[in-house]
């Protein structure tokens, strides 16, 4: 998929942009479980070109990506800039351990998504 999007700061400072379609009716794949009660889309991709493993994160009915410091640097783009995002799925160990450790920096959900696949659906 292929979408501009504008950085944002979201809450406890954590740096997305809003991801414009749902992944689980995209891609037709149910979210993997991630760090305590998170889950996500894992996703591989570039954003203004460079390359980098995430996941599609899902907080109050929408979609977001983070953009840390290390890739907003590489991207060089700054809070309020438009950023060009290719992303695809992924499954990879690789992937799902970056995805897991990006994800303690959101807020969990309340409840834990019971249909959210676990780390076993991720390939090495």
């Amino acid at each position: 998929m292929q979408f501009e999007a504008e950085l944002i700061e979201g809450h406890k400072a954590v740096t997305v942009v809003l991801v414009p379609f749902n992944p689980e009716e995209s891609w037709s794949r149910k979210p993997v479980r991630l760090a305590g009660r998170r889950h996500g889309w894992l996703i591989t991709g570039t954003a203004n070109g460079v390359k980098f493993d995430g996941y599609i994160g899902e907080r109050w009915n929408r979609f977001f990506i983070i953009i840390d410091g290390g890739l907003r640097d590489a991207a060089r783009v700054k809070i309020g800039d438009k950023l060009r995002l290719t992303v695809v799925p992924a499954f990879s160990a690789r992937v799902f351990e970056r995805a897991f450790e990006q994800s303690k920096v959101t807020t969990e959900p309340k409840v834990r998504r019971q249909d959210a696949l676990g780390p076993e659906s991720v390939q090495d």
